[in-house]
């Protein structure tokens, strides 16, 4: 028999799971490529949203937003006991 107990906030829902990892992805590829096109500062700038765009991907993944969870926002998490 299972349970479950939940441990703090920063959960995302399936939908914010699918958008995050759908829109993170694209942000990143587009950045990416402006990135390796542009020079000087802007493909810094361009570079820094790449990894915004990748950690949209990653936290989509993941299912978990440390954000979130630092400002208590999002679904409680549970973790399942045996």
């Amino acid at each position: 028999m299972s349970s479950s107990v939940p441990v703090g906030r920063g959960g995302l829902g399936p939908i914010e799971r699918s958008i995050r990892i759908l829109g993170g992805g694209v942000l990143a590829l587009l950045a990416l490529n402006l990135w390796l096109t542009t020079g000087g500062f802007a493909a810094w700038a361009w570079f820094a949203v790449a990894l915004l765009g990748l950690d949209f991907v990653v936290t989509g993944i993941r299912g978990y937003c440390p954000l979130y969870a630092r400002l208590g926002k999002g679904r409680a998490r549970h973790s399942t006991i045996a």
